[in-house]
């Protein structure tokens, strides 16, 4: 995919030597620099321009769902292999667990990297930020076996309708990543490289990843956690 700027920034964008300028490009989006960010433009104007700073993530309470699948790994290494806009990560850090995120997108990528150096920089982010490292990666390649204990999957689920209430962050994410295509060998890839489990976050109405049964699952009010126990884990059902 190539990858559109508009505007200099400080912080150089992952593949900086295919960066085309906007009306140079394919695609819907580009990357705008302006007020010391990056701004995620739509060319069609589907939805205003959208920016990340995990400072916005401060004092919301977020899941109480997703940080129980996590028991017993308070000091254990987890990758998020579907980092998107960062936002649960950023909750599972902010709960004390440090995380390995992998963003294949390079717009996402460079925003959350962007908005990790920010993070870092500022004096009521920067103990969070430092709980999470970025790649940019495509984890159903880069995962290594037995690599983390808890190996954690959002895979993008296709919208059954259109609805307003589906958030414009959510939007401009379905638009620009969609469907991983390959559910199985995500879900194969992280069991591999998970030495305690994996968990993937489904709606409620959805089939499991793969329609690969899980050993378990967490129930929240909207979402379902699917859990992968790993093979000799001590981890119980």
């Amino acid at each position: 995919m190539k990858l559109n700027l508009l505007g200099e920034s400080p912080l150089p964008p992952p593949d900086a030597h295919r960066i085309a300028r906007p009306e140079d490009a394919d695609g819907d989006y580009y990357l705008h620099w302006r007020d010391e960010r990056y701004h995620l433009c739509d060319r069609q104007n589907r939805h205003p321009p959208l920016t990340l700073d995990f400072a916005d993530y401060l004092g919301r309470s977020g899941s109480e769902t997703l940080p129980k699948t996590l028991r017993g790994l308070a000091d254990a290494p987890i990758a998020d292999a579907t980092a998107g806009w960062g936002k649960d990560a950023w909750l599972l850090a902010s709960r004390g667990f440090t995380l390995t995120l992998y963003e294949r997108n390079p717009y996402l990528h460079t925003l959350l990297a962007a908005a990790l150096a920010a993070a870092q920089e500022n004096p009521r982010t920067a103990a969070i930020a430092a709980r999470l490292t970025l790649n940019h990666a495509d984890a159903a390649a880069a995962l290594a076996p037995a690599s983390f204990a808890a190996v954690y999957l959002d895979p993008m689920y296709p919208e059954r309708r259109k609805s307003a209430k589906v958030k414009k962050h959510m939007q401009a994410l379905q638009q620009l990543i969609g469907h991983h295509g390959d559910d199985a060998t995500l879900l194969a890839r992280a069991r591999l490289a998970a030495t305690r489990r994996v968990i993937v976050k489904r709606p409620q109405h959805a089939p499991p990843l793969a329609d690969i049964a899980p050993h378990h699952a967490i129930d929240g009010p909207n979402t379902r956690y699917d859990i992968y126990l790993a093979p000799n884990t001590p981890d119980k059902n």
